[in-house]
């Protein structure tokens, strides 16, 4: 139990004290290693090879790829081409553009594979189209930091990718399990907004006609292709979840460059500079998970775990339940990607022995986390939404509030309902 405490308790308080998370992780191994042999044997030429070891995988070459994906999203303005497909199809709701947002973002969530670049991407076209319409800002706000979170639920998603590498899962079945939670993640959003609007007397647009809907189509039909090829390359046997992103990335290029030729070479350098640095933080974060968990499995921390949770928890649908709690609580105060790290080779070998399937439980935690992002303290959706708005932090958690309600409802559902995340992937892996 000393060396759980040492590196989980030890670990946290790096984290609040502003130490980068890999270097948490590899500081927190390395004292257990020097409590358990001795501070001046601590074996150096061993945590060299463990990290090193973390990054030598070819499935986190799905990472940059995905990280490239979206950002040429964003500077090609596939954005704005999404924006208009969402609102022809759905602006004539109540609540309209509110709606509009919703569907978008589950559009551009098929491209990006991430929160933040749905945030502050599609994000400023969101709120402005919404400002510009008469919506509050607040609410306008509100609406696209919950939407935001459908980014990595809907495939294909960077978190998923990092956890079936932790978790050595399908990182396909993980891809076919979140789609069905993606659907009614939306699909509960869109419900608080039509509630909202109702009784706050929102406006809503014209119906589109044919004409102006299919112009819409034909101007966004191309970036929405993205997930498509993904899928039916993966479940066709054509190519690997990571040989996917790579084509699904030549696939935008190729659209960016020869069929809109809206990015410059002098953007696509600056383009392949962000995500050089976005992946290499990645990395070194994957690099200090390894040695972390490798250190748990040497000392058991992960059996010990078991067993005091078979010793006190029979029921797997309220170890479940306890779990997402846990996992909530670590959301509000670490980063959805570095708690993956965290949580994953600590939690996934639990609830394995308790029967639970680790796609299902994948699931779950990264729904769970998507949550942790639009929660305080540590909230990065609500901090890159309220650096393209003018309302203060505090003003726009309170508009957030009301969307917790269909999220807190949608994730019990799917941690209830296995079948609704297994569905796919049985029906289409099997």
């Amino acid at each position: 139990m000393d060396i759980f405490v040492i590196m989980f308790v030890g670990l946290i308080v790096l984290l609040m004290l502003g130490v980068p998370v890999a270097f948490a992780m590899i500081a927190s191994s390395a004292i257990v290693l020097g409590y358990t042999r001795g501070f001046s044997e601590i074996p150096l030429e061993m945590i060299a090879q463990r990290t090193l070891y973390g990054v030598n995988s070819f499935t986190l070459l799905a990472i940059p790829a995905f990280l490239l994906i979206g950002r040429l999203m964003n500077a090609a303005g596939i954005s704005d081409r999404v924006f208009d497909v969402a609102r022809c199809a759905v602006g004539h709701l109540k609540g309209g553009l509110g709606h509009v947002n919703v569907l978008a973002s589950m559009l551009f969530a098929g491209m990006s594979g991430s929160a933040v670049a749905d945030a502050g991407g599609l994000g400023a076209v969101e709120i402005k189209a919404m400002k510009d319409d008469g919506y509050p800002e607040d609410f306008s706000a509100a609406v696209t930091a919950s939407s935001s979170t459908i980014g990595p639920i809907i495939p294909p998603s960077i978190p998923a990718v990092i956890y079936g590498a932790l978790a050595n899962a399908s990182i396909a079945a993980i891809f076919l399990g979140s789609i069905l939670p993606g659907l009614f993640m939306g699909l509960g959003l869109m419900a608080m907004v039509a509630f909202i609007s109702h009784r706050r007397g929102y406006p809503t647009r014209a119906r589109a006609t044919l004409a102006e809907f299919s112009r819409a189509l034909a101007r966004g039909l191309l970036p929405m292709l993205t997930p498509v090829i993904i899928l039916v390359g993966i479940l066709s046997g054509l190519f690997t979840p990571t040989e996917a992103s790579v084509v699904a990335l030549l696939y935008c290029l190729v659209i960016s460059f020869c069929v809109y030729r809206s990015i410059s070479l002098r953007e696509f350098f600056g383009i392949l500079r962000d995500t050089a640095i976005d992946t290499s933080a990645l990395l070194l974060i994957i690099a200090g998970s390894a040695l972390y968990s490798w250190i748990l499995a040497r000392y058991q921390v992960t059996a010990l775990v078991a067993d005091f949770l078979l010793a006190t928890v029979s029921d797997p649908v309220l170890l479940l339940l306890l779990l997402i709690a846990f996992i909530l609580l670590i959301g509000l105060f670490i980063d959805s990607v570095p708690a993956l790290f965290l949580l994953t080779p600590l939690l996934v070998p639990v609830v394995v022995q308790y029967g639970i399937e680790p796609v299902h439980f994948g699931v779950v935690m990264i729904f769970t986390l998507m949550i942790g992002l639009i929660t305080p303290p540590v909230g990065t959706v609500l901090f890159t939404v309220q650096k393209i708005t003018s309302i203060s932090f505090s003003s726009l958690v309170r508009a957030t509030l009301p969307f917790y309600i269909p999220l807190f409802l949608v994730l019990l559902i799917i941690a209830m309902v296995p079948s609704i995340v297994m569905f796919l992937p049985n029906l289409l892996l099997n």
